[in-house]
Formats: C-alpha cells, sequence, structure tokens
C-alpha cells in the first residue's frame, strides 16, 4: 500500500513540474524605472530665508537740505510693511502675491524761508506708497528656470483723496537662469525700474553661490548685492549695498510735479531666529543721495527738473519682524 502511494504521488509531482514548465513567460513593467522628469529649485543652501510677513521701522538721521530754501532734515522715518502669500507652489511653479506698504515723514528745521512749497509740503505729508507685485518662478527642468516679476505701485506726496492715476509706476523684470547643482544659480534678464526714481531700462545678472557652510554672495545687480556669513543655521550676517527709490505724484502745491526719490544704501544686515519661523532683522549703514529731484513730466527727463536739492548723506538703522520660509 504505501508503494502504491509513493508512485502515485511522484506521478503527481512529474505532473505538477511539466505543467510548471510549460507555463508561458511574463515580463512585467517595472514602474520604478520610468524616468522622471526633474526640476531646478528656487535656492541654493544656505541661502538667506525667505520672508512671508514682514513689519519693520526705519530711522535715517539728520542731513542737509538745500535749494535755494536752506533747510535741516531732522530725521526721515517711518514703517515698511510686506505681507507675501503663495498662489502656486508646486516644483514645476512658484507664484508668490505680495503687498506692500512704506511710509516716510522729513521733519526738518528750515535755515531760510525762500519760497519752497515742495518743501513745505513734503514736511507736512511725508511719501507714502503702496503696491502689489506678483513674483514667478518657472524651473524648465532640472538646470534651467524663468523669473518673472511685475509690481503696480501708488507712490504719492500729500491727501489720499486726491490720488490719480499719475501716482501709479508699473516695474517689471524677467531673467532667465542656469541651476548649476545646490550652491550657484545664476541667470541673465532685463528690467525696467524705479529704484533710483527715474524710470530706467537695465540689464540684470542673478547670481546665488554658496562656498560652503559659512559663507556665500547673494546679487541681483546692479539692484543690490551682499556677501553672507552663516555663523549657523539660525544666525546670518550680510554686507553689501541696496538701491532704492521710486517716483511720487506730488499733490497739494503743484499738481504737475513728481518727487523722483532714489537711494543707495551700503549696510551690514544682521538675521536670526527668535521662535521657530519668526526672525528678527537688523540693519544698519549710510544712506547716500542716488537722486532727490522734482520734475513735471512723469518720464523725468532732465529738461524738465524744477527743483534739484543738495541733499546730505545720513547713517540710518532698519528693524523688522519677520515670518520666514526657510
Amino acid at each position: 500500500m504505501k508503494n502504491k502511494l509513493l508512485a502515485i504521488g511522484l506521478c503527481i509531482s512529474q505532473f505538477a513540474l511539466a505543467q510548471t514548465d510549460s507555463l508561458p513567460s511574463f515580463q512585467f513593467e517595472d514602474v520604478d524605472s520610468t524616468p522622471v522628469k526633474r526640476y531646478a529649485s528656487q535656492k541654493v543652501l544656505n541661502l538667506s530665508p525667505n520672508r512671508f510677513i514682514s513689519v519693520g521701522y526705519e530711522y535715517q538721521g539728520g542731513f542737509s537740505y538745500n535749494a535755494g530754501t536752506q533747510a535741516d532734515v531732522t530725521a526721515a522715518r517711518g514703517m515698511r510693511v510686506v505681507l507675501y502669500t503663495p498662489i502656486v507652489s508646486t516644483n514645476k511653479l512658484i507664484l508668490n502675491l505680495a503687498g506692500t506698504y512704506w511710509r516716510t515723514s522729513f521733519p526738518l528745521v528750515q535755515k531760510t524761508l525762500n519760497s519752497d512749497p515742495f518743501i513745505n509740503q513734503l514736511q507736512a505729508k511725508g511719501t507714502t506708497s503702496f503696491g502689489i507685485n506678483l513674483t514667478g518662478f518657472k524651473p524648465l527642468n532640472e538646470k534651467n528656470f524663468l523669473i518673472g516679476f511685475v509690481s503696480t505701485d501708488v507712490n504719492y506726496i500729500g491727501n489720499v483723496s486726491n490720488i490719480d492715476k499719475r501716482a501709479l509706476t508699473v516695474s517689471a523684470t524677467g531673467i532667465y537662469g542656469w541651476k548649476k547643482g545646490e550652491n550657484l544659480m545664476w541667470g541673465l534678464g532685463v528690467s525696467r525700474t524705479y529704484r533710483m526714481g527715474r524710470v530706467l531700462h537695465l540689464p540684470v545678472l542673478l547670481y546665488n553661490r554658496t562656498f560652503n557652510s559659512q559663507w556665500g554672495i547673494e546679487a541681483l545687480l546692479p539692484a543690490r548685492a551682499h556677501v553672507r556669513r552663516n555663523f549657523n543655521a539660525k544666525n546670518i550676517l550680510l554686507a553689501g549695498y541696496e538701491l532704492e527709490g521710486n517716483q511720487h505724484a506730488i499733490y497739494g502745491t503743484n499738481n504737475n510735479w513728481y518727487l523722483q526719490r532714489g537711494e543707495i544704501k551700503t549696510r551690514l544686515i544682521y538675521e536670526r531666529s527668535l521662535y521657530k519661523f519668526w526672525w528678527v532683522s537688523i540693519q544698519v549703514g549710510l544712506r547716500a543721495n542716488g537722486r532727490f529731484t522734482v520734475v513735471n513730466t512723469y518720464d523725468g527727463k532732465e529738461a524738465n527738473e524744477v527743483i534739484k536739492p543738495t541733499l546730505g548723506n545720513a547713517l540710518y538703522g532698519n528693524i523688522s519682524l519677520n515670518l520666514v520660509s526657510l
């Protein structure tokens, strides 16, 4: 009986093996082998953090004003607020919308009483700017990217009730760039800007470079450039310069006038984490006058200058509290 059972088992085994060997061969696609397109990121390692909320106060020390009327401006000071919100945030496209508000007052003491309606209006009302801007980062692949920036600002001296289209300025920048790894990204482009008070069309160079864990460069020439020193992940020191400014419509004295204000700031910036994503930023430096001219046409041709004062330089400081994204 045992021999019969053994014989039957052997037959079944041979049958099963024969069936197995005769099965057709199938090849299954390996889903992991499908190539995945990679995209360049918008940052290099150790770059200073992006700001989503920034509330700051700037104070410039006293300086002289001389345009026939002589005066000592005792200070230039005011609030600066920036609010960013991401609209799209994917590996294929990043879009950020921002709102800005800058206010500067100019208390002064006049040395001479020559007729100068502009300086009286400047002292009474100061300068105000608020605007909306859109920034986009579009990676084309792992090595190339596009950056676009458009800003619409309302800038004026006078009462808000008087604002019209003359107070409007539009700036824009477009850059085509190369990402050379996690430590270097650079690009070339063009810009329409009011940073020096008068509308300018300029070539621009983006250059963000990290040399090691401590040193790097952050630059968007000619607008700004800084050498970066990373002490650790929560302490950063920047040394460099930035150009600032815009064109302000003047209301209340002569409604055909504009102030073209441009500043060159050489500075040190210390940024430090206070708690998680809340950082403080402290700036100290020298504000040099680039342009502070009253003109009577929107495009600000030099032949239409009405008042061109001599303006002294000033030491300045700026402190802000920021909600950042690392």
